[in-house]
């Protein structure tokens, strides 16, 4: 693409003149009536739905499973298919147009984009058109803060880890979890990161000791909280964003025309816990910067 010489403007022109626009609503602006047409004709091809699915229900665990297990092992993680393969379609001068015009309004160019979908939302969906493919670091203290569904997961992974630890004899201990555990952050709590990150995985691990003395037992856990998702278009799914209502099959035309690039989305936080036999984990230690 280095060598297009397409002006973002015209292409849309001649784009909505194609689509026999109205006179008046031929302006070479990616608005909501282009954006509309172009996602229907992709729609058109793949068969697409606009039906946002509901989010996946946590499947429920029996209490007497055991979530940890002794060791560093990391959970193998699977993650959803998306738009197929990266530039393995020719690129379309009235896509190529579009992503100049998104690009305007997401960070550093502009910041229209913040005010419909947020932050963070925003700052995914540059590295996204950005090509790069390389992995992105998240903010997980954010995203734990947002609302209570992602507070109560993290608080979730440390409660089976401190049930795990209670059991293990004196001595210190590397743990981790046997499987990493879906969420969802939903969009009534959060919309910027229902849209930057919607379903992801978290696991956690660390290193436990275990002191046992004359009239009480001691645990000390040095804890990580660890974070995966894809940043990938899979098909079938819509999200609606101010007037507009765009399909993931829309979004994955730009990653097919390699326009832009699906990516792995990290992060991992820390804490220390410190606690006795019989007792909760002080609330303190769950803020963040009370981990070392």
């Amino acid at each position: 693409m280095a060598n297009m010489v397409v002006k973002p403007k015209k292409a849309l022109i001649r784009f909505q003149t194609d689509a026999k626009f109205a006179p008046g609503q031929i302006d070479g602006v990616a608005g909501k009536n282009t954006i509309f047409e172009l996602d229907k004709r992709l729609a058109a091809k793949f068969g697409a739905t606009s039906v946002i699915p509901a989010p996946p229900k946590p499947i429920p665990i029996p209490q007497s499973d055991q979530h940890y297990t002794v060791g560093n092992s990391q959970p193998t993680i699977k993650p959803d298919a998306g738009a197929g393969v990266f530039n393995s379609k020719s690129v379309e001068v009235s896509m190529w147009a579009l992503k100049q015009s998104i690009l305007e309004i997401l960070p550093p160019r502009g910041s229209a984009a913040m005010l419909f979908i947020g932050f963070d939302a925003a700052i995914n969906m540059k590295h996204y058109l950005d090509t790069s493919g390389a992995d992105l670091k998240i903010n997980l203290e954010s995203m734990i803060d947002s609302g209570p569904t992602a507070k109560g997961r993290f608080r979730e992974e440390v409660s089976q880890a401190q049930k795990f630890v209670e059991a293990l004899p004196a001595g210190t201990h590397q743990i981790s979890s046997k499987s990493a555990e879906s969420a969802y952050n939903y969009k009534q709590e959060s919309s910027n990161w229902f849209y930057a990150v919607g379903g992801y995985a978290s696991w956690g691990k660390g290193t436990a000791t275990v002191t046992k003395g004359a009239t009480t037992t001691e645990y000390s856990l040095d804890f990580e909280y660890h974070f995966f998702d894809r940043y990938n278009w899979d098909g079938g799914k819509s999200v609606t964003i101010g007037p507009i209502t765009i399909t993931d099959e829309f979004m994955g035309e730009f990653h097919r025309q390699g326009l832009a690039r699906e990516y792995n989305m990290k992060a991992m936080i820390k804490r220390q816990f410190k606690w006795k036999k019989g007792d909760a984990i002080p609330e303190a230690q769950y803020q963040r910067g009370s981990g070392r």
